[in-house]
């Protein structure tokens, strides 16, 4: 489907219709004038993309697709401490568009020196994992030591950056060979190849186990692996496991009879102060995410986008720039380019 100009009332809008992901060139635009006091309307300058934007039900997230944003505050309700012009990021439902109405509970300010594509490869990733890290895996103040699996995908790498900066003694990776140095060079002190090794035959414990690859579309399933790698105290393990996905057991207690104390599910909740924890590490720490792709928002672009992000060989981030929309055949005028490497595993 090629690009057509949007009006004053429309826009381009990736949406959930029939069981699959449409680029539409005249979605309704969100109104400015009907904002509740909490909420802002944005016109996003980049956002980016996660499994949940393709696994996730419409009656779930809503009916565009995406979470993550980087973009200006355009119209502001009562309560919204950003004005008009601010440039944000964070997460909302619906943020592949070229507007899109934000809770501003959910929203920081960008810091000055990061660019668009980066502040919105940041929200998700970086809130699940330094929840997973700090408020779930109870994670030491310093010297503790973090097992991370699937350390090269969005949330692995996110860890490995916070568990760096969060002053644990050893962050191991968990990845295949072809992705060990971007693992190493983003803070972790040691990488396991799961291809020829098994992160359980070693005789390192952990105090953290952050399992980013267990039920992420290929079957894999390193709960019970996991949960013997824990650190113990007087032959009870300790530590714990926290998981982004997992069987239907574990959805179950989380939503409803309560989970085992050191197994954890968990919701990533979107809000302005852990951004700005995050914010601080990116301005005293140098921390930035990692990006695999940065591309124009076009139908050729977004159905390429998804289809590296479900084959699970991107290392880091896939974004897309808004802006600057080729109007012809929805090849874009500007550049598809990987900022790591082209052919890569999870």
């Amino acid at each position: 489907m090629g690009n057509k100009a949007s009006t004053s009332e429309t826009m381009l809008a990736v949406v959930r219709e029939s069981g699959e992901l449409r680029f539409k060139d005249d979605y309704p635009k969100p109104p400015s004038n009907q904002l509740d006091p909490n909420q802002v309307l944005l016109k996003v300058l980049a956002a980016g993309i996660n499994p949940a934007d393709y696994k996730a039900p419409k009656f779930i997230i809503g009916p565009v697709v995406g979470l993550d944003v980087c973009g200006v505050v355009e119209a502001a309700g009562s309560a919204s401490p950003f004005p008009i012009g601010s440039r944000v990021y964070g997460t909302a439902r619906g943020t592949l568009a070229n507007y899109v109405v934000c809770k501003h509970t959910s929203l920081g300010l960008v810091p000055d020196h990061l660019s668009n594509e980066q502040a919105a490869a940041i929200p998700t990733t970086y809130l699940t994992s330094i929840q997973a890290l700090r408020d779930h895996g109870n994670m030491p103040n310093e010297g503790g030591r973090v097992l991370i699996i699937g350390a090269s995908g969005g949330c692995g790498l996110a860890a490995v950056q916070l568990a760096s900066r969060m002053k644990a003694s050893s962050v191991v990776g968990v990845c295949s060979g072809k992705n060990e140095q971007v693992v190493m060079n983003n803070g972790a002190t040691k990488v396991i190849n799961y291809k020829i090794e098994n992160f359980w035959d070693e005789t390192q414990k952990y105090d953290v186990v952050y399992d980013c690859a267990s039920g992420s579309g290929g079957g894999e399933d390193y709960k019970g692996h996991a949960l013997t790698v824990l650190e113990n105290q007087k032959g009870v393990p300790h530590g714990q496991y926290v998981a982004i996905n997992g069987g239907g057991v574990m959805w179950f207690k989380m939503f409803t009879c309560g989970q085992s104390k050191n197994q954890h599910l968990f919701l990533t909740d979107a809000n302005t102060k852990d951004l700005n924890i995050i914010s601080k590490m990116i301005k005293e720490d140098g921390m930035l995410p990692v990006l695999q792709q940065v591309s124009i928002f076009n139908s050729k672009n977004v159905n390429d986008g998804f289809q590296l992000l479900k084959s699970r060989r991107a290392v880091g981030k896939i974004v897309f720039k808004m802006g600057d929309i080729d109007t012809n055949n929805g090849g874009g005028r500007g550049e598809k380019k990987s900022t790591e490497q082209e052919e890569v595993e999870e």
